[in-house]
């Protein structure tokens, strides 16, 4: 072991804790404590992180870390990461909002002093104010906050690893039944809200997809809706319109007073801005209460999954649903699958087939239908 590596054991008031002692690429002396005693430090586990940071003084040159404060180093990787990454507006203010509550907890403690004990304490703290769902993606942030910190080797770990996260409860949606949906479209006194509606039930776009329409995106002449603004690659798709929302696009488009290919679909009705998703759901609550549904109902998100489930209960196949949906994963797409009770009678007899099964089973269990049960003897003593 080089001169000056060692591993030191301090017992202090509160216990047990594990530092080391090395010599980085400079030849700077580097005092890093590991953790207390109850976390599961030891002598044995100690000498084993001494040795990873030898190889990496070796390998990769490290380096003592800086007093950068997590506060000063969020604030770079913010701004880089939203020119670099090309964030959309929803997602930077989401990503600020998370910023401001990772930044009040740790914002002037040095980055590299960061332990998973202290992440463990955030997510305690948090859990007491947040929902799982919040909480949970507070961590994630500031995981890749960690992520390139330590690929910019201003710290050996990431803290976040491992990080034990709330548990969240299941999730439960409002499927509305197709005589559901005709009652609430029916229900409707605002037409281009009746539109919006129509569209969402029909396609099972997302919120950001509907408010992203230019009516250039409408092809009513192949009845095709193209979506070209999406969170995701996959996301950038064509869908079939039917019959009906091509009619009631075409109608929205006659009554709208900005029908020009680079203005939106769905817009202010005379500023022709983006449609709100607060003007659209009071409409929507407004048509649910007078089509006597009174529980409650996401109006983008839950509107998606019944589209989609709907979709998938007509028996549309698993691959056209998660090309329609925009999904990246079947994962997400199987989802609506289990939620419709859907099961693949067709495909379990095309498998048959393919195997040449079908016709020798049921020839063979004909023939043991046909044929006599033979009577066994009585045992002795029985009458």
């Amino acid at each position: 072991m080089p001169r000056g590596s060692t591993v030191i054991r301090y017992d202090g008031k509160r216990g047990t804790v594990w530092r080391i002692k090395f010599t980085d690429a400079d030849g700077r002396q580097v005092m890093e404590t590991l953790g207390p005693e109850r976390e599961g430090w030891n002598a044995k586990r100690a000498s084993e992180e001494l040795q990873n940071r030898l190889t990496d003084v070796r390998r990769i040159q490290l380096r003592k870390p800086t007093r950068l404060t997590f506060a000063d180093y969020a604030d770079t990787w913010f701004a880089e990461g939203e020119s670099r990454r090309r964030w959309k507006h929803r997602t930077v203010v989401q990503y600020r909002s998370i910023a401001k509550r990772l930044k009040t907890f740790f914002g002037p403690t040095p980055l590299a002093t960061i332990r998973p004990r202290d992440v463990a304490a955030y997510i305690a703290k948090q859990s007491g104010d947040y929902a799982p769902s919040t909480v949970g993606r507070d961590v994630d942030l500031l995981y890749d906050i960690f992520k390139t910190a330590k690929r910019e080797e201003l710290v050996h770990t990431n803290p976040v690893e491992g990080a034990e996260r709330p548990k969240q409860g299941r999730r439960r949606w409002r499927i509305l039944e197709p005589v559901e949906i005709k009652r609430v479209h029916n229900a409707f006194t605002d037409e281009q809200a009746r539109t919006t509606f129509l569209t969402l039930v029909l396609t099972g776009i997302r919120r950001g997809e509907l408010q992203g329409l230019r009516w250039r995106d409408v092809d009513l002449v192949e009845n095709v809706l193209r979506i070209r603004d999406s969170k995701t690659e996959e996301g950038i798709r064509a869908i079939a319109l039917s019959p009906a929302l091509a009619e009631a696009l075409w109608q929205h488009r006659r009554r709208s007073s900005f029908q020009g290919d680079d203005e939106r679909v769905f817009c202010h009705p005379t500023r022709g801005s983006i449609y709100r998703e607060e003007v659209f759901s009071e409409h929507f609550r407004a048509a649910l209460s007078a089509a006597g549904i009174t529980d409650y109902v996401r109006p983008f998100h839950d509107l998606r999954h019944t589209s989609l489930t709907n979709e998938a209960a007509s028996g549309s196949t698993p691959i056209a649903l998660m090309a329609k949906a925009g999904h990246t994963d079947m994962k997400v797409t199987r989802r609506y699958l289990h939620l419709a009770g859907i099961v693949f009678h067709d495909e379990a007899e095309a498998l048959e087939q393919r195997l040449g099964l079908g016709a020798e089973l049921s020839t063979q269990l004909s023939t043991r239908l046909a044929e006599p049960k033979p009577i066994e003897d009585e045992p002795n003593g029985l009458n």
